[in-house]
């Protein structure tokens, strides 16, 4: 579909003047941008053009008016945007960094950092090639674009590395034994160079990881973090243990054993998690429920999504996601509940979906971000 033809048939959409071919026909090119894999148009649609297709669509959302004493219960335009277009978020995102002026958010360039187990620091460019080598020159690990690939060796004593991910990036590393390690966003991973046989495979989390163990009965794998040891065989699940905020983990296939370590809580008593489960720390227990496990698993898809979480939690990730500090001038907000899903949204996309379901101002400064009330 040519620029020409693309613009008038967004304008007969507008005008509620398509048939039901050119609705079909509107359909599948915008489902052509959800596939990564597809090269990128050389459309350009004009402010006016955008604004007509965005006022059909947030007719069509029914999203309430923000109250300011009540925005419980708000749902973000972007999380009700479907309306039988597939993938129009997408379309308006493309459209929006191909029309408008250049961003003013400048983001820290922080690195992932690799500490050895000889005290060396070195820093890991995403899409090097780096070699990870011992005092003798034999290679311990090798580099391929965004993931770290340990290759082990036998060996009888335990040599720790760590890995440390800074805001804004995410990274993924393959353990020794073949365990497959996705790390997000402001998180640090120790884990051994090479497991020793013989020994239970340990390693320590802060932040947010998604494990998919390598099987091994003769060797339990530990997950070590913030208030809870997760313990299996071989499995693939989700722990996350930030600081001051919720530590939980979520079972995507398997099963794992969540014991309690809180002072005054440690017992011999196992928690047993089933897929679709979520274990929670609470304050006087260990909470499991069913989740739809999506909900806390999309991030390695830099996906990013709230689910009826509050406003103050979603802000942390969103620094986290886009490396940025956020000062939140408007309090009110930090307890009101939010929906929302985004995907390849960028920073001001963002804010100004919130901007528009809870009415706040916001000013950006470098990388620093200020939400104010409006005036």
């Amino acid at each position: 579909m040519n620029e020409k033809k693309a613009k008038k048939l967004f304008k007969k959409y507008v005008n509620n003047e398509c048939s039901q071919e050119e609705r079909d026909l509107m359909e599948r090119f915008l489902e052509s941008y959800q596939s990564e894999s597809n090269p990128t148009s050389d459309f350009r649609f004009d402010s006016e053009t955008k604004e007509e297709v965005w006022q059909k669509i947030a007719g069509k959302t029914k999203v309430p008016q923000a109250n300011k004493n009540n925005f419980n219960g708000f749902i973000l335009k972007y999380a009700a945007i479907f309306i039988g277009l597939v993938g129009l978020a997408m379309v308006f995102n493309f459209l929006s960094k191909n029309g408008s002026e250049k961003s003013n958010l400048v983001i820290e360039d922080n690195a992932i950092v690799l500490k050895t187990g000889d005290n060396q620091a070195r820093k890991i460019i995403v899409g090097g090639g780096e070699s990870i080598t011992d005092e003798d020159g034999n290679i311990l690990a090798s580099q391929s674009n965004d993931q770290m690939v340990y290759h082990g060796k036998a060996t009888t004593e335990l040599v720790y590395n760590e890995i440390i991910i800074p805001k804004g990036k995410t990274f993924e590393l393959k353990l020794s034994d073949g365990t497959l390690v996705h790390l997000n966003a402001d998180t640090s991973l120790k884990y051994p160079v090479s497991f020793v046989k013989g020994q239970d495979r340990k390693v320590f989390l802060k932040g947010e990881a998604y494990f998919e163990v390598a099987k091994d009965p003769e060797h339990k794998f530990t997950v070590v973090a913030k208030d809870i040891d997760v313990q299996v065989l071989g499995t693939h699940f989700n722990v996350s243990c930030y600081t001051g905020e919720e530590t939980y983990a979520v079972l995507a296939e398997g099963s794992v054993a969540i014991s309690d370590k809180r002072a005054g809580q440690v017992s011999d008593s196992l928690s047993i998690l089933k897929p679709g489960q979520k274990a929670a720390m609470q304050e006087d227990a260990l909470i499991i429920t069913e989740v739809d496990i999506s909900d806390y698993l999309n991030w390695r898809n830099g996906d990013l999504t709230f689910n009826n979480e509050p406003f103050e939690d979603i802000v942390r990730k969103i620094e986290r996601r886009y490396g940025v500090r956020i000062e939140n001038g408007y309090t009110e907000l930090e307890s009101v509940r939010f929906r929302g899903a985004f995907k390849n949204e960028t920073i001001e996309d963002l804010l100004d979906t919130f901007k528009e379901s809870a009415e706040f101002d916001y000013e950006i400064t470098n990388n620093q971000i200020r939400i104010k009330k409006p005036t």
